[in-house]
């Protein structure tokens, strides 16, 4: 089967989702990238037997809307699509630009779209909301498939009126590539780490909260917050600056696997999500994680086995979910090896592999 997939925005785990799906699905497929010129990283496709297109683009929504308006944009696109000839068109990250050549797309191809995040975050700003609306308007329309990370985001598009048969469920895959990273870098036993981009439907201000009830009975923690975005308002919230250790900035993948290594829990206190590839990373690294239970993430997390779910916006909660993990290093230990074992037999890219190809037969079959 020929399949092209198409990502022109979303740095981060978005690029290396797409890398990790192209190399899985290149072992037995002809497959064709069309990536944002800036996405492409080599050491993502050292094993992918993928060809690749680039197109011109840039990380900026400004700078992305200007290449969205030029007619010359999907004039390429068509080229590229026209002389492959695909089976299957998968757009792996949805954007305005892709969501506009849909329209070109239309009854001429079959075109599967992944949605990652379904649900708009809290606290986006005006402009992301209209591109956020745009895009998914089209995507959800022009799409003959939709693939989301959980049944609870399936839900949520039957809400919104999506047909059920056009929504198929296939889990977020493992991001092991980072463990090609790892050194002998020690994990230290009361570092609690939060790592991604800094937002404010992260719910970082109640780890934050969390820390003098956790140093109470543990007071050599370490809460290692590591990531870009604005940090002022949280340093602001920091009563013991002794117990953080901020990276707020892009991290490359070496250090990325280095953050992980030294962490003995990893912490998401999310208020608002779809779903979180930020798991997957810490299942590689044989950590377990506490979560929230919003959005798919609790469907890949199992309560007691690989980590602990805590409702959101508690820090109490939180406090004490922290507090068993450190104080407990048999259980810690535990749970980290069987977040090692789901990760490799529920998320691996063989197995997301196989269920996308079960996607697009059944679409190919109409």
């Amino acid at each position: 089967m020929k399949i092209v997939l198409m990502q022109l925005m979303g740095r981060g785990g978005a690029q290396l989702y797409t890398s990790q799906l192209a190399s899985a699905l290149s072992k037995t497929n002809d497959v064709v990238v069309v990536l944002g010129d800036y996405l492409y990283e080599k050491s993502h496709y050292d094993s992918s037997d993928a060809r690749f297109y680039f197109v011109k683009n840039y990380p900026s929504y400004l700078l992305m809307l200007f290449v969205g308006m030029n007619p010359m944009t999907y004039v390429n696109l068509y080229k590229i699509i026209r002389k492959e000839k695909p089976d299957i068109i998968h757009i792996v990250h949805e954007d305005l630009i892709l969501g506009f050549f849909l329209v070109l797309l239309k009854n001429r191809y079959t075109v599967v779209t992944t949605e990652h995040d379904p649900k708009l975050h809290d606290g986006e700003h005006f402009a992301n909301r209209i591109l956020y609306y745009l895009s998914r308007t089209l995507s959800r329309n022009l799409s003959d498939a939709i693939i989301v990370h959980g049944q609870n985001l399936k839900n949520y598009l039957i809400e919104k009126k999506v047909p059920a048969e056009k929504i198929f469920v296939i889990p977020h895959g493992d991001f092991s590539y980072y463990k090609k990273y790892s050194t002998i870098i020690q994990e230290e036993k009361y570092t609690i780490l939060f790592f991604g981009l800094i937002k404010d439907y992260k719910g970082l201000e109640f780890l934050i909260k969390a820390e003098p009830l956790v140093a109470q009975s543990i007071p050599g923690i370490k809460i290692l917050i590591a990531g870009r975005g604005d940090f002022q308002k949280y340093q602001e919230m920091i009563k013991n600056p002794d117990h953080f250790e901020i990276q707020n900035r892009y991290l490359n993948d070496a250090e990325v696997a280095a953050v992980f290594s030294r962490a003995a829990i990893v912490v998401l206190p999310y208020v608002d999500a779809s779903q979180s590839g930020i798991i997957p990373i810490a299942y590689a690294f044989g950590k377990p994680v506490i979560v929230t239970n919003v959005g798919s993430i609790g469907e890949v997390v199992e309560d007691g086995k690989t980590g602990i779910i805590v409702p959101p916006k508690n820090s109490v909660a939180l406090s004490e979910a922290i507090i068993t993990l450190l104080k407990n290093d048999a259980l810690r230990k535990e749970m980290g090896a069987n977040a090692f074992r789901k990760m490799q037999n529920e998320l691996s890219w063989e197995q997301i592999g196989r269920e996308t190809m079960k996607v697009y037969r059944t679409k190919l079959i109409r």
